[in-house]
């Protein structure tokens, strides 16, 4: 199994839309310094003005830093309406370092904007989403489907695109704050470019990707110390879960 892509997430009850002013800002605040690259965010369901890049941020509308780092690390980090997300973008075997270093990157992150943002700013909804990918052999992948469903073989011709979700919900505490979870499963038929011997190939795999995320219906209101020992304590969770799936 692969890592293809992680996100953590915060929901707040503030929008930081993009100003020239805030991108040097908060790239000053999140890493030290005013690298990276800041572009649009394209929102669903809004069309794009005639004449207008979609890549390029307009004033108060959501918007991203972009920041490739020396080890090959790609963040991006989106300001979108009433929540941040930090994604990386990282296509490497699974290994659970891999993940730590992210949730404890994406703590720093989040504790730096909400420094800045104090005393207003208050963590309502938080999320940990990560993406892995199953790259095995054809008999591998039916197998693997098999083993979660029944009758996906109708007179000798297999299923395809295969799409299931599902959702689980159990109690967490953030730091002292008990609380409820979900745990939204998306597991799915899908390709991934990978290089062999330097030639780029699409293979097919199964992908899989988790959405652990507070429950909407309740508001939080998580300090920066609940945000914390939500991405220290989620991983032991994901790691049941992804057990669960793949054995």
């Amino acid at each position: 199994m692969n890592i293809v892509q992680l996100r953590s997430t915060i929901f707040l009850q503030q929008n930081i839309g993009y100003t020239p002013e805030n991108a040097e800002r908060f790239k000053k605040i999140i890493f030290g310094d005013t690298k990276g690259k800041v572009y649009g965010i394209v929102q669903p369901g809004i069309p794009v003005m005639l004449g207008v890049n979609p890549s390029l941020p307009q004033y108060g509308l959501p918007w991203r830093i972009f920041r490739r780092f020396d080890n090959g690390d790609e963040y991006n980090i989106a300001f979108q309406m009433s929540k941040i997300d930090i994604v990386l973008a990282k296509n490497v075997p699974y290994d659970n370092d891999v993940e730590l270093n992210f949730c404890k990157k994406s703590t720093e992150y989040f504790s730096r904007i909400l420094d800045t943002l104090t005393p207003n700013a208050i963590v309502t909804r938080i999320a940990y989403a990560p993406l892995y990918a199953f790259n095995k052999s054809e008999a591998e992948l039916d197998a693997f489907w098999n083993n979660l469903l029944r009758k996906t073989v109708f007179d000798g011709t297999k299923s395809q695109d295969i799409n299931l979700s599902f959702l689980l919900k159990r109690p967490f505490k953030f730091g002292s704050k008990p609380a409820e979870i979900n745990l939204l499963h998306n597991i799915f038929d899908g390709t991934l470019t990978i290089n062999e011997n330097n030639i780029p190939q699409v293979v097919p795999v199964i992908l899989f990707q988790l959405d652990l995320n507070s429950v909407p219906e309740v508001a939080l209101e998580l300090a920066k110390g609940d945000v914390a020992a939500f991405f220290q304590d989620i991983l032991e969770t994901k790691e049941d879960l992804v057990a669960n799936v793949s054995k």
